[in-house]
C-alpha cells in the first residue's frame, strides 16, 4: 500500500543523510582511498595507486542500502558494484558481494574513517 511504500522511502532518505559524508583510508595492496557519499545517493570514490607512480582513479555513481547498513556502490562505466558496510558513525568496511567482512586479523586494513 502506498503508506508502506511512502514510509520505506522516508526510512532510505534518513539513512542517506546519516552516512552522507567522506570516509577515507588506506585499502590493500597500498591504495589510498575516499569515498564521498551524498545524501542524493550519488558517490565519488578517488582511488590513489601507491604501487603505480600514485595513478589515480576517480568513478562517479549511485549508491543504494541495503538492509540499512550495506552500501552497493554502482559502477557507472562498468556496472559492477562494489559493497561497504557501515559500521558504527565514524567507520565503514570493505566487504564482499555476499556481505562477508574480511578475516579478522586483516579485518583493520579493509576500514575507512568517516572525516569529521
Amino acid at each position: 500500500d502506498k503508506l508502506e511504500e511512502y514510509t520505506a522511502v522516508l526510512g532510505n532518505r534518513a539513512n542517506l543523510d546519516s552516512i552522507a559524508g567522506t570516509s577515507n583510508g588506506v585499502l590493500p595492496p597500498n591504495v589510498e582511498t575516499t569515498l564521498t557519499l551524498n545524501a542524493d545517493g550519488t558517490y565519488l570514490l578517488i582511488q590513489t595507486f601507491k604501487e603505480k607512480q600514485n595513478e589515480q582513479e576517480r568513478l562517479n555513481g549511485t549508491f543504494q542500502v541495503l538492509d540499512g547498513n550495506i552500501l552497493m556502490l554502482v559502477h557507472p562505466s562498468s556496472g559492477e558494484h562494489t559493497f561497504y558496510k557501515v559500521k558504527d558513525a565514524n567507520h565503514i568496511i570493505l566487504i564482499d558481494s555476499f556481505g562477508n567482512e574480511p578475516q579478522i586479523e586483516e579485518r583493520k586494513d579493509y576500514i575507512l574513517r568517516k572525516e569529521r
